[in-house]
C-alpha cells in the first residue's frame, strides 16, 4: 500500500468514526453536535460515557495547537455536565513526548485504545457458524435491551446506563441493522451495522464474557453485514477494534489502518 492510500484509509477512518457518533449522540433530544475549529462535539447529552466524545478532527500544527484544542474539548465536555472522551487519532497528535506533556498537563488522561480497521471483503469462516445460535434483528425492547445490555456488561458499566440510552426507542431506525445472538433464549452476542457516507460502519460489537471463543460474535457480525449489504449494495465496512474484538476481525479479512486513543478527564 502506497503512503497516499494509507493517508487516505486514515483520513476515512477518523471521518467515519466523527460520522457514526454525530448520528448516535444526534439522536437524543439534548445533543449538541458541532463541527469546530480543530475538533467535532459529539454530545448526546445523557450519562452514558461512549455517546459522548470530542473527536480530533485533523493533525495538530504542534503542541500549542493541540493545547488549544484541548482545552476547547475539555470547556465542552465540562459545559454537558456528563461524562465524556476526548478522541485522538494517535499520529495526528504530533510529536509523541509533546502529546504527553500537554494531555496529562491538562488532565486528560488515556482510558481506551482502538484500532481503525476496514475491508472490502470478508474472509470465509475459519469454522462452521455455530448451529445453536438463533439471531434475531433489533426490532422491540426485548432486543434492544439485549444489545444494550451485552456492551454495558462487555466494558463494565450499570445496566441502566444503556437502557437509558441506547435501548431507548427513538433511537433505532431502519438504517440500523441491529442484529442479537440468542443460545437457548439468552442473548449472548449482538452487534449493529449502519451505512455512512458510502460504507458500512460497524459498531456495538459485544458477546458477554461467559460466551466468548465460541464463534457467536463472528456468526452474528456476519449476518447484520449481510443483511445491510444487500440492503444498501455497500460492501466496504470500517470499525474500531479494541484489543479483545482485533483477532476476531483479523480473522474476518479486516487490516488494521490506525491507532486511536481516548482519554477522560481526571
Amino acid at each position: 500500500m502506497s503512503q497516499h492510500e494509507r493517508n487516505d484509509e486514515i483520513v476515512e477512518s477518523v471521518d467515519q468514526m466523527i460520522r457514526i457518533w454525530s448520528i448516535f449522540a444526534g439522536k437524543f433530544p439534548d445533543a449538541k453536535v458541532e463541527a469546530l475549529p480543530g475538533i467535532t462535539v459529539t454530545l448526546s447529552g445523557t450519562p452514558m460515557t461512549f455517546v459522548n466524545l470530542i473527536h480530533l478532527s485533523s493533525p495538530v500544527r504542534d503542541r500549542d495547537d493541540l493545547a488549544k484544542r484541548c482545552r476547547m474539548a475539555i470547556e465542552y465536555g465540562k459545559a454537558s455536565g456528563a461524562p465524556w472522551l476526548f478522541s485522538a487519532c494517535d499520529p495526528w497528535l504530533g510529536d509523541p513526548k509533546d502529546a504527553e506533556e500537554v494531555l496529562s498537563g491538562l488532565g486528560l488522561t488515556r482510558q481506551l485504545g482502538t484500532k481503525g480497521m476496514v475491508t472490502d471483503v470478508l474472509l470465509p469462516p475459519q469454522r462452521p457458524l455455530p448451529a445453536e445460535l438463533e439471531i434475531r434483528r433489533v426490532r422491540d425492547q426485548e432486543t434492544r435491551n439485549a444489545l444494550s445490555d451485552l456492551n454495558m456488561i462487555s466494558y463494565g458499566m450499570p445496566i441502566e446506563l444503556g437502557r437509558e440510552a441506547i435501548a431507548r426507542d427513538f433511537y433505532w431506525d431502519d438504517d440500523f441493522y441491529g442484529h442479537v445472538g440468542f443460545v437457548n433464549g439468552e442473548p449472548v452476542s449482538c452487534t449493529l451495522t449502519s451505512p455512512v457516507d458510502g460504507r458500512l460502519y460497524v459498531a456495538w460489537v459485544a458477546t458477554h464474557p461467559e460466551h466468548r471463543r465460541k464463534g457467536y460474535g463472528d456468526a452474528v457480525m456476519r449476518r447484520s453485514l449481510a443483511e445491510a449489504q444487500a440492503a444498501t449494495g455497500l460492501h466496504r465496512t470500517v470499525l474500531h477494534a479494541t484489543d479483545m474484538g482485533y483477532p476476531v476481525y483479523e480473522a474476518m479479512g479486516y487490516h488494521s489502518v490506525v491507532g486511536f486513543s481516548w482519554f477522560a478527564l481526571a
